[in-house]
């Protein structure tokens, strides 16, 4: 099981596109998104500066509706064109877990930290994961999410 670890993180610039989603839903999403992304960062010229991320902006549990803002990192600030926007990640102190294994586990990672940061007295914000690894290249239980969660 991964250690969660306190860390020091600088706000980052991010772009992607933002929708409220069913979570049953959310692998048609980034399968649609992420790639929209990539090909406008491409047409360009900027590199990202991460590997595709989601940020969570909102979740309703009771109708299992995720707010989420899809794309990557980059390394300045953009403006946006149409669906596609840009937004910073929190800076300070952030929780980070790195998860292995299959998407549909991420939750229980996420209840890990969530629970850590209660049990620190600190107050969470908008968490983002990392998907670290390409699903079509590493096997399903080797995935690599880096889940990041800032705290008051």
């Amino acid at each position: 099981m991964s250690t969660i670890e306190l860390t020091e993180q600088s706000p980052r610039h991010f772009v992607g596109i933002r929708r409220e989603v069913p979570t049953a839903d959310l692998p048609r999403f980034f399968s649609e998104v992420f790639p929209e992304v990539m090909r406008w960062l491409a047409e360009k010229g900027i590199v990202p500066a991460s590997a595709p991320t989601a940020m969570w902006c909102g979740m309703d549990v009771e109708s299992g509706i995720a707010d989420t803002h899809a794309g990557c990192f980059v390394a300045s600030e953009l403006t946006g064109e149409g669906e596609i926007t840009p937004s910073v990640a929190s800076g300070g102190d952030v929780l980070k877990l790195v998860h292995r294994g299959e998407y549909d586990t991420v939750g229980h990672s996420w209840g890990r930290v969530y629970a850590h940061a209660k049990e620190m007295g600190r107050r969470p914000g908008v968490g983002w994961e990392i998907y670290v690894d390409d699903p079509g290249e590493v096997e399903a239980d080797k995935l690599r999410t880096e889940i990041y969660l800032p705290v008051e």
